[in-house]
């Protein structure tokens, strides 16, 4: 009996001292660090990991030509042109081209958007051959990526897919200002698959 007893008060005494009476900390713990993480400061050395030299964000396509007058003129070729612009709807890039470009160059593309009309900006080219001979998909893309003259770059609204569904929807409107004009050859030479 006396064994029981003191057996007894003994596991009492251990399940008493295993209560903790302040309710701020959770107690004794067993393997504390899977409890608590260590923390660590924004920035604090050994904290911040760059990514891995030649990776890229997901969906993200890098674009190798300089943002320089010469790099303009390099993509007039189209070697940045995907497989796929061939057979993109060119209606796709309606709705986006009038959220992003119908503001400046009008909804047929002739340059006479609501803001030349209001002259917030003058000297806003259309499409048409007459006024942009020289432009390919390839140079539009660039165009898109850095700006030129007035017009700013468009790379952080537009992710690659809905630019080059602009840029087909603008070769669009650019045919439809040249009366009888086949589409041109720009249009679709030099497609390579993209990166």
């Amino acid at each position: 009996m006396r064994i029981k007893t003191t057996l007894w008060i003994a596991g009492s005494a251990l399940l008493l001292s295993s209560c903790n009476s302040d309710k701020t900390t959770p107690g004794y713990t067993y393997m504390d660090d899977m409890y608590r993480s260590p923390a660590h400061q924004t920035y604090e050395p050994g904290t911040t990991k760059l990514p891995v030299d030649g990776t890229v964000p997901r969906g993200y396509v890098p674009y190798m030509i300089a943002n320089t007058n010469e790099g303009y003129i390099e993509s007039r070729a189209n070697s940045a042109v995907p497989s796929y612009y061939a057979t993109l709807d060119a209606e796709a890039g309606k709705e986006l081209y009038g959220q992003f470009c119908s503001h400046c160059h009008g909804e047929k593309g002739d340059g006479n958007g609501i803001l030349m009309q209001r002259e917030k900006i003058l000297g806003i080219p259309g499409y048409g051959a007459d006024k942009l001979p020289d432009i390919s998909p390839g140079s539009i893309y660039h165009v898109i990526m850095y700006g030129k003259n007035n017009m700013g770059s468009h790379a952080a609204q537009l992710n690659y897919e809905e630019r080059w569904k602009i840029i087909k929807y603008v070769w669009k409107l650019r045919t439809d200002q040249t009366p009888g004009a086949a589409p041109a050859a720009a249009d679709t030479t030099a497609a390579q698959p993209a990166a």
